[in-house]
């Protein structure tokens, strides 16, 4: 039981780190893999972030007994904060959700040729199908659908790595980005704000995650996320005429055949469920406790107002909103980690 708990656990924290930007390279690309050989650096100091802040962080909802990010959020910052903390955050989720919705629309017009909205609308679905199971259900998707997307990723990039024999280090450019020019601030930058998104998941979940082995879950995760950005970003160094891609990972993975590039695109798919199902679950759960609504209409209502918006790029907001996320998210770091080691 002990190791079906830190499995789940692990796997629903690379679930909400892993979404679309993760896995399609575009996030690997503008944190770490624009600054070169450095930007690995940055990987493995993300790693180790990932790691000791998953773990305080799951520590501190099973000594406060955490049962929403509301809570976590006033137990941690006070209530002042908590409650700006609490909206930014919902607008993140949304935004989170609708770059995923979004992008799967994109996903289904440009690499399988079908309606955008089609994808779209099926994507919403199987979403929404998950999210009707609760807190089971995202810790279900994730741990059926994660496994997959590792084993496809990792085994994607690992051969792309070693496909090649020589690289030009020259030809790596430095992509602009107005708001990130430093790799280890990038670094802190990416764990700051994904951990805010895997905070909002694991507090939503509450007791779900407050079990013997969730901590370990955590450390294993973070060492996984590493694992994956790590794989990724060497793998965009050896093409480096793949940087500055819209999904830079396929690109690489056409390089290896019409077929890898194929299942590639369906993993980036799961990625994009898995991704919006956590940060679904947390949005309405949130939605209906400070409405006073049920659970379904809360979820009608995220729906209603995802759907007809779904049109933003999430390479624009991975370049542009997340960092700007990750700066408002760098409070939670250095809280989390007073009140853990305080104890």
């Amino acid at each position: 039981m002990r190791w079906k708990v830190s499995f789940q656990v692990a796997a629903t924290y690379i679930g909400a780190v892993m979404g679309a930007g993760f896995a399609s390279g575009q996030e690997i690309q503008q944190f770490f893999a624009r600054f070169g050989y450095w930007g690995l650096i940055g990987v493995v100091l993300s790693s180790v972030l990932f790691s000791l802040l998953g773990w305080g962080m799951l520590d501190l909802q099973e000594r406060w007994k955490i049962s929403s990010y509301k809570q976590f959020f006033n137990r941690l910052l006070g209530p002042g904060l908590g409650k700006w903390a609490d909206k930014l955050v919902s607008i993140l989720l949304f935004v989170g959700m609708l770059a995923m919705i979004s992008g799967s629309g994109a996903l289904f017009e440009e690499y399988f040729g079908f309606s955008r909205w089609l994808g779209i609308i099926l994507t919403g679905s199987v979403i929404a199908l998950a999210l009707l199971y609760r807190g089971e259900g995202v810790l279900w998707i994730n741990s059926v659908l994660i496994p997959l997307k590792f084993v496809f990723c990792l085994g994607i990039a690992t051969i792309a790595i070693f496909a090649t024999t020589s690289v030009d280090s020259e030809n790596v450019k430095m992509l602009p980005n107005p708001i990130v020019s430093n790799w280890a601030v990038s670094a802190i930058l990416y764990v700051s704000f994904n951990l805010t998104l895997a905070m909002v998941v694991f507090a939503s979940l509450g007791r779900e995650v407050q079990k013997a082995g969730a901590r370990l879950g955590a450390l294993l995760g973070g060492i996984a996320l590493g694992l994956f950005a790590f794989s990724i970003g060497s793998a965009l160094l050896r093409y480096p005429d793949i940087l500055g891609l819209e999904i830079p990972m396929v690109g690489i993975a056409g390089k290896l055949g019409d077929w890898p590039a194929f299942f590639y695109v369906v993993v980036l798919w799961l990625a994009m469920i898995t991704a919006a199902v956590g940060n679904g679950f947390s949005l309405i759960s949130r939605v209906a406790e400070s409405g006073g609504l049920s659970y379904g209409k809360a979820a009608f209502i995220v729906f209603l107002l995802l759907i007809p918006t779904a049109g933003v790029k999430f390479s624009q907001i991975v370049q542009l909103v997340y960092p700007l996320f990750g700066y408002l998210g760098l409070i939670f770091m250095p809280a989390i980690l007073y009140y853990w080691l305080r104890r």
